[in-house]
């Protein structure tokens, strides 16, 4: 059954659970339907008693020709000090480079911080997703099963997330461009030349003379 991961719950619910989301890279909620209520709940709740946001300049105020006032410091600043935006009639933004500074923060924490910003945009998961991840596979790599699994594994050709890797694991997938054929080639290649130091170590030893084992592919 289809599953995707829901933050409050903290684990993977059946994809009936989730309603639509024409935004999401999935077509899904981000949250199951149970927890999208509560969180639309407290959202209204907070919008009715939040102090309203002054969004024009006061009813008198002299702004120069070259200049723009920002809807949150409630300064006339130069329109230099405002962001570009194609939107805007002027091609500046509605607040001043510190200002827009600080909702960009503010909006990644909303998602979960920068380190889900991230994640989202790059593998479409988000850190609670991840640490869920990394907590299932015990906190090592889903390879090697020895070292910290730090590094988000994916199918370069789909963009699927697969698991979680450490370093070398995830490098040596890309070395051989995940491809199994390539893997298994290497893997036998290792094994027969670690037998044949071993037969070759062996005869020495029983003064049976030189031996040249041969690799049948």
């Amino acid at each position: 059954m289809a599953s995707k991961f829901c933050k409050d719950c903290d684990d993977y619910r059946p994809v009936a659970e989730f309603s639509s989301n024409a935004r999401s890279r999935d077509g899904l909620a981000f949250y199951c339907r149970k927890h999208l209520a509560e969180r639309a709940a407290r959202s209204r709740e907070s919008r009715r008693s939040r102090p309203r946001v002054q969004r024009r300049p006061p009813h008198g105020l002299s702004i120069p020709a070259g200049s723009k006032w920002c809807a949150d410091c409630k300064r006339v600043l130069p329109l230099e000090e405002f962001v570009r935006t194609a939107a805007s009639k002027t091609g500046r933004g509605s607040y001043c480079k510190p200002c827009h500074n600080v909702r960009g923060h503010a909006a990644k924490e909303k998602v979960g911080g920068s380190r889900t910003y991230h994640l989202t945009r790059r593998y479409g998961i988000t850190a609670a997703e991840a640490d869920h991840m990394l907590r299932r596979q015990g906190g090592v790599c889903a390879i090697c099963a020895t070292a910290p699994a730090a590094h988000v594994d994916h199918d370069h050709a789909t963009g699927a997330v697969r698991a979680l890797l450490c370093f070398n694991c995830n490098g040596g997938l890309g070395q051989f461009k995940d491809d199994p054929e390539m893997l298994r080639e290497a893997a036998d290649y290792v094994a027969f030349h670690t037998l044949r130091q071993y037969f070759v170590a062996t005869f020495a030893t029983a003064g049976l003379g030189p031996v040249r084992p041969v690799r049948v592919r």
